[in-house]
């Protein structure tokens, strides 16, 4: 579903990620740790193509968005990534919800204006997502009515409604008052167990990331320094940078 071989970026003198392989299959959820400034919001916005990777290859379900010309500079392939974006969906940690629509209108925007549906199925799937996210009694609501919380739920129903074969989690508890954050976790470890949807969930909350995830991934100065089992990266860990890293986050 995901494979990146050798890729690199760097914004100015930058240099955020410094050669990541990686290959995730269908179906699996993987959490994505490391500390601050390590790639983990870099490898999530090159996956949901908000940027191009300066150097390596980046396929998404068979699509390959970018390519590399005779020069080594890297070009898009507008076909391919029109396919891939529309494969993948991603929920910021800030929600980015429409100030101005309903919420409602906001999870039916994009069906409609991507996917191309007809104002009664995109209302009606909006209305199904909501209803996963607790919120269909919010649906005719303004963003500015809700809570921090019941935003973030919006956001993750607007982008089901897509319904994307990968999704991406950035950090979207991280903008919540502490009581909310239960809530959120735990709808995403909903959103994981069938396991019908490929997820990476970027995370700064240990717990969630050993509970919910197949497979944890630890970035550190631009490239995953461990990839194991929860029970592998939490509990026996192959690296000292890893275990001084765990350590450090469980006396927090």
């Amino acid at each position: 579903m995901i494979h990146l071989r050798g890729v690199r970026k760097s914004y100015g003198a930058l240099q955020v990620l410094r050669g990541v392989d990686l290959d995730v299959p269908h179906g699996q959820t993987v959490s994505v740790i490391g500390p601050s400034g390590s790639g983990k919001s870099t490898l999530l916005r090159l996956l949901m193509m908000l940027d191009a990777p300066d150097t390596g290859e980046l396929v998404i379900d068979g699509e390959r968005p970018w390519s590399t010309d005779d020069h080594g500079r890297v070009r898009a392939d507008a076909a391919q990534l029109r396919r891939a974006r529309a494969k993948v969906g991603m929920v910021f940690q800030h929600f980015n919800l429409f100030p101005h629509m309903s919420v409602l209108d906001n999870v039916m925007e994009a069906p409609l204006s991507v996917l191309g549906l007809r104002r009664p199925e995109a209302r009606d799937r909006a209305l199904e997502y909501l209803g996963q996210v607790g919120l269909a009694d919010k649906a005719q609501a303004m963003p500015g009515q809700l809570s921090g919380g019941q935003k973030q739920r919006v956001a993750i129903a607007r982008a089901l409604a897509m319904q994307p074969r990968i999704m991406l989690f950035d950090e979207v508890t991280s903008a919540l008052d502490p009581e909310l954050v239960g809530g959120i976790l735990a709808l995403l470890r909903g959103l994981a167990e069938p396991q019908d949807m490929t997820m990476l969930i970027v995370t700064h909350h240990m717990r969630f990331a050993e509970r919910c995830a197949d497979r944890v991934l630890f970035f550190d100065e631009g490239v995953i320094a461990e990839d194991g089992t929860p029970a592998e990266l939490f509990h026996d860990p192959r690296h000292e940078r890893t275990r001084r890293f765990v350590a450090a986050v469980a006396g927090e």
